[in-house]
């Protein structure tokens, strides 16, 4: 089964413009390098914070061709209206990117713009199709888990079953510490501590779970002996896990299971799936999945 991520448009012509071109004043480069440093204190996850930094590149690329057009686009509410309607026509015609990545993208100029106190503009968002998120069938949870059993690293093994298990979303796993995991003979408690919206919620682990993430912690203590790192999974530099570190180990137990387009997310959705399969009410799949609305946890 293929499933198809939504790429990001890049250009390789378009880039952040170099302080040397004549058409990139140098005032309009500080308010983006300012930008950047702002950008690096919010409250993001790397994914997103790399999603808006690529948008913004993007569109300055776009600009930067542009400048004797719109002169005045970041500091002018007009003008900063009429560049953002061309660069989403251009997005849409020239680019051909998808509903999901022209609003992806808008949203990184909108964050940029209301930074230099201008507010967001005024630019209609595509309508999305309303599509059930995709998770794996019966058979292909089969093979994945065949994949897992192959690993011969339990920090994967780990990872790829309390994704799969718990619903937890990538950055949550990320974010996780030693003492967010409590385990004892016959439970296993899991606690996030700042979900989206900054949410706290827990969820219980089930036997499968216990005993992989058992595994892992008696190989963490003979890797990294006297190690004092609060991170629950560790890279083999004793560093935190990235969120693109801990994709990759997905992507890679998939591609064993010769699944495509797998990701933690696809495992997050599994999980709810399964629950609300399995007869779980709702109002408790809604609290696992760290959802704010029931609409959608039903979706």
């Amino acid at each position: 089964m293929v499933r198809n991520r939504v790429p990001l448009p890049v250009d390789t012509k378009y880039s952040v413009p170099a302080i040397s071109s004549p058409a990139a004043p140098l005032k309009v480069l500080r308010k983006f390098e300012d930008y950047q440093k702002e950008l690096a204190k919010l409250p993001l996850s790397p994914h997103t914070r790399r999603a808006y930094e690529t948008g913004l590149q993007h569109f300055w690329g776009f600009l930067e061709s542009r400048l004797d057009k719109y002169p005045t686009a970041l500091t002018d509410v007009h003008s900063r209206d009429y560049v953002t309607r061309d660069y989403k026509q251009y997005l849409k015609v020239a680019m051909k990117s998808s509903p999901q990545t022209v609003n992806a993208y808008l949203t990184a100029i909108d964050s940029f713009f209301v930074f230099l106190g201008l507010g967001k503009a005024k630019a209609v968002r595509e309508t999305l199709p309303q599509l059930v998120p995709q998770s794996l069938t019966p058979r292909e949870q089969k093979e994945f888990f065949r994949a897992i059993e192959r690993s011969k690293r339990p920090r994967d093994r780990a990872l790829a079953i309390l994704l799969l298990n718990t619903g937890i979303r990538i950055c949550e796993c990320n974010n996780l510490n030693i003492n967010d995991v409590l385990l004892t003979e016959r439970k296993g408690l899991l606690r996030i501590r700042a979900g989206k919206g900054g949410n706290y919620r827990e969820i219980p682990l089930d036997t499968s779970c216990r005993v992989a993430l058992r595994v892992w912690l008696d190989e963490r203590s003979q890797k990294f002996p006297g190690s004092v790192h609060e991170a629950f999974f560790l890279s083999n530099r004793c560093r935190r896990m990235s969120v693109d570190t801990i994709d990759h180990v997905i992507r890679s137990l998939a591609q064993s299971a010769k699944l495509e387009g797998v990701s933690a997310h696809t495992l997050r959705h599994t999980c709810l799936t399964n629950l609300v399969r399995n007869g779980v009410d709702v109002v408790l799949v809604a609290q696992v999945g760290g959802h704010k609305k029931l609409e959608t946890t039903m979706r």
